[in-house]
């Protein structure tokens, strides 16, 4: 009789491997639809496909 501790690795790693492709398959979807690269800074602007949401990211570069 076979022991069940022996396939419990392979069970496990499988497990992982779909978690892990369903955890991706969930990510939101973005478009970037600006990214503006300058001295003093950048703007970055992005939208979900999904349901059409924008996201504006700005980083300014500030020299001390």
């Amino acid at each position: 009789m076979p022991s069940i501790g022996r396939g419990f690795p392979f069970l496990l790693s499988v497990a992982l491997v779909l978690g892990s492709l369903i955890t991706i398959a969930g990510c939101e979807q973005k478009e970037k639809v600006l990214d503006i690269e300058a001295p003093a800074g950048n703007i970055e602007v992005e939208r979900s496909k999904g349901n059409g949401k924008v996201d504006v990211d700005v980083q300014v570069d500030r020299e001390k």
